[in-house]
C-alpha cells in the first residue's frame, strides 16, 4: 500500500502538485512511528543467500566495503569498473560462510545477474535466489520492543539485541530472520519470513500491537521517513552515474582493501576529490521538488534534486540533491526550480532526524 485512507474520500486518486489529500494520512502514519509502533508488509526485496567456501573472499572482492561479522548486519555497496553505484545490499552474515544479501525490490533481476555472471567457475561458492520465498514485515517504533516481546519467547534487549545484529526467532509457530535495522529511523526490526508464514505472523502481531496504538502504514510514509534520515534510494538517489564518493557514501568505502572492483577508478576520484556531493536540503516551498530539478545559485546550474517530500517528523519540506563539492557547506543557501518558479533552501547536515542515532540504538 502506498498509504492507508482514513475514509473514502481519501481513497480516491488525485493529481496534483500541490499538498494531496492523503498528507494527513501520510502524517499520522509517520506519529504513529515516532511515537508509537507500526506494522509494514514489505514482500518486495530481493533476497540471495551466498554459501560455500569461497563466500566470503568473493564478497569482499565485489563490495567496497568491509563485510559484517557473524550474526551482524551491514550495508554494502557495489561498483562498476569505472566507480559508478551499481547496487546496494544489506549483507547479513549467519556463518563464517552463510550470507543474505537484501535488495530493492526493483533490482531482483538486475542483481541476479551481477551475481550469477561474478560467480566464480570452481563451484567454490553457491548463490540461491530466495525472493519468491520469504516475505518482510517490517516493525518500528519505540513500542515495537514491547510488541515483539509479546509474540515472542526471544529476548529483543539491547544487550541481547543490539542495533544492525541478526537472530532467528519465534512469532508463533512461525520462523523469522529477525534483523535490527530500520529504513525509518526508529527503533525496529525487519522480519524474514517463509511466504506461508507472513499472515500468521501480521495477525500476532497486530493483535499484541492493539494495546500499543499499532498502525499500517504505507510506501509514502516510509519514504517521508527515510528522507528525514537521509537515507538514499536505489535508482532514484544511487544510480550508475554517481559513485558512493559523490554520493557521500565515503564511510562505506574501504580504500586500503587490496582488491574489489572499482577500487583504481575510486582511488583516483578521491585524489582529485568528487565533482559532487550528497547533501540535504531544507526548502521553503509549498509544494515538493521533481525529480531532477535543478539546483541554482545565481544563474549558474549547481546541482540536482534526486528525492523531496515533506518530513512529517521535522515539519519541514526537504529535497536530498547532487550538488557541487565546493557547495556542500552546511548553511549553504541556493535556489531549487519547481514548477518554472524558484523555492528558497538551505543545505544541511545529515541525518536531519535523530542525528546521533540515538533512538535506533536505544
Amino acid at each position: 500500500m502506498t498509504w492507508f485512507p482514513r475514509n473514502a474520500a481519501e481513497a480516491r486518486e488525485e493529481l496534483t502538485f500541490h499538498r494531496p489529500h492523503w498528507f494527513g494520512a501520510v502524517a499520522e502514519e509517520c506519529r504513529a512511528v515516532a511515537e508509537r509502533v507500526a506494522v509494514l508488509d514489505l514482500p518486495g526485496f530481493s533476497k540471495f543467500e551466498v554459501t560455500g567456501p569461497g563466500a566470503t573472499q568473493w564478497l569482499d572482492g565485489l563490495f567496497a566495503g568491509s563485510l559484517p561479522a557473524v550474526g551482524r548486519v551491514g550495508l554494502a555497496y557495489a561498483c562498476t569498473p569505472k566507480g559508478g553505484l551499481l547496487t546496494e545490499m544489506t549483507v547479513t552474515r549467519l556463518a563464517e560462510d552463510r550470507f543474505w544479501l537484501i535488495g530493492s525490490a526493483a533490482a531482483e533481476w538486475h542483481d541476479r545477474d551481477w551475481l550469477t555472471h561474478r560467480l566464480p567457475s570452481d563451484g567454490s561458492v553457491r548463490l540461491a535466489n530466495l525472493t519468491d520465498d520469504y516475505g518482510t514485515l517490517i516493525v518500528a517504533g519505540p513500542r515495537s520492543r514491547d510488541v515483539l516481546a509479546a509474540v515472542s519467547p526471544d529476548d529483543f534487549s539491547t544487550p541481547a539485541f543490539p542495533w544492525r545484529s541478526a537472530r532467528r526467532i519465534e512469532v508463533g509457530s512461525a520462523q523469522a530472520l529477525a534483523l535490527r535495522i530500520s529504513y525509518v529511523g526508529e527503533l525496529g526490526w525487519e522480519l524474514h519470513l517463509p511466504m506461508g508464514q507472513v499472515i500468521e505472523a501480521y495477525d500476532r502481531i497486530w493483535r499484541a500491537g492493539e494495546a500499543h496504538g499499532i498502525s499500517d502504514i504505507g510506501i509514502y510514509a516510509v519514504d517521508s521517513l527515510r528522507m528525514e534520515k537521509c537515507y538514499r534510494a536505489w535508482k532514484q538517489d544511487l544510480e550508475i552515474g554517481y559513485s558512493p564518493l559523490g554520493a557521500s557514501l565515503d564511510r562505506f568505502v574501504r580504500l586500503d582493501k587490496p582488491s574489489f572492483i572499482g577500487r583504481t577508478a575510486l582511488l583516483r576520484e578521491k585524489e582529485r576529490g568528487p565533482a559532487t556531493r550528497f547533501v540535504p536540503l531544507l526548502v521553503e516551498s509549498e509544494i515538493d521538488a521533481p525529480y531532477c530539478a535543478p539546483v541554482l545559485v545565481g544563474n549558474e546550474h549547481a546541482g540536482i534534486v534526486t528525492s523531496a517530500g515533506f518530513g512529517h517528523r521535522i515539519g519541514r519540506a526537504i529535497a536530498l540533491a547532487y550538488v557541487r563539492r565546493d557547495l556542500a557547506i552546511e548553511g549553504q543557501r541556493v535556489e531549487i526550480e519547481i514548477l518554472g518558479e524558484r523555492a528558497a533552501a538551505t543545505l544541511a547536515r545529515e541525518p536531519l532526524y535523530d542525528p546521533d542515532n540515538r533512538r535506533l540504538r536505544e
